[in-house]
Order: structure tokens, then C-alpha cells, then sequence
């Protein structure tokens, strides 16, 4: 259960077995960091394991060898957080928050009142987007919001 009035997820996806060595830096300040998928080699959650242990990871449709959860539906701070890889055709129930990767494109935007985000691909970007990952953020006890950071 989250108690601290700040919070910060680090969200990453689509690594690809690409280690970007700024992710460390990004992430350095995060209570946990959640992977979304299509991670394709255990050296990438090494990484992001020494930059925090709380680690959560959900499986993608190029990860064959890991052992993770095709999705997973977790609560922080009030909110309700349904990550998966790929965005499903339909919204899950009573979510707030649907985290997903697959397309390589960052977004942030609202759809029948549940909160879609996807940080964008950490390891190869698709159809002109940049190489990015994301955060949830909480201040001063406030709702979630969401970022995009470039790398």
C-alpha cells in the first residue's frame, strides 16, 4: 500500500535487448520501475534491477524465454494500474490506468474515462518517434500524472 505523498514509477517498454545507459541516470530517483514488455533478454532487467530491485515486469510478444505475467492489474496510491504489452481491444474493469507498449510511439491520453500510456520504446523507436520512456508521478499526495522522457 503507497503511503509517501511523492511517488515516481520509472516505465519502460520495448527494449528489444538494447541497454540505453541513460535509462540509469532517468531512473536513478524512482521508488519502482515498471517493464512492459518485449524486454527479449534477462541482461536488460539485470540493469534496471541495480538501478532498483522493486521491479515489475509483464511480458511482450518477442519475450520467449522470461518468466513474467502477460499482465497484471496493481494499485498505487487509490489508483487502480492495468499494464499489459499489447492495448486491447477493450478497456479492462475498474482500472484507472492503462499502461502498454507494442507500438514503439509514446502517448498519454484520456479514452472512456481510463488513462492510457505508453512511455514509448526503449530500445527502438518506430515510425519517426524518438527512443523514450516514461514516468508516473505523484506530488503532494495528488492524483498520478504522467511524462515522456527522451533519450
Amino acid at each position: 500500500m503507497l503511503t509517501a505523498e511523492n511517488y515516481r514509477i520509472g516505465i519502460i517498454a520495448d527494449t528489444h535487448d538494447r541497454w540505453i545507459p541513460e535509462v540509469a541516470t532517468l531512473f536513478r530517483d524512482v521508488d519502482e520501475i515498471w517493464h512492459l514488455g518485449d524486454v527479449c533478454a534477462e541482461s536488460i532487467l539485470d540493469e534496471l534491477r541495480a538501478i532498483n530491485s522493486n521491479l515489475t515486469v509483464v511480458l511482450g510478444n518477442n519475450d520467449f524465454t522470461l518468466s513474467s505475467p502477460l499482465c497484471l492489474d496493481l494499485e498505487r496510491g487509490g489508483e487502480r494500474f492495468h499494464l499489459i504489452h499489447i492495448l486491447p481491444r477493450h478497456m479492462p474493469p475498474q482500472t484507472d490506468w492503462l499502461l502498454f507498449g507494442h507500438t514503439h510511439r509514446p502517448a498519454d491520453e484520456m479514452h472512456e474515462g481510463v488513462h492510457l500510456f505508453n512511455p514509448g520504446s526503449a530500445g527502438r523507436a518506430n515510425k519517426g518517434a524518438p527512443v523514450s520512456v516514461g514516468f508516473l508521478i505523484r506530488e503532494n499526495g495528488k492524483k498520478f500524472r504522467a511524462e515522456i522522457a527522451l533519450l
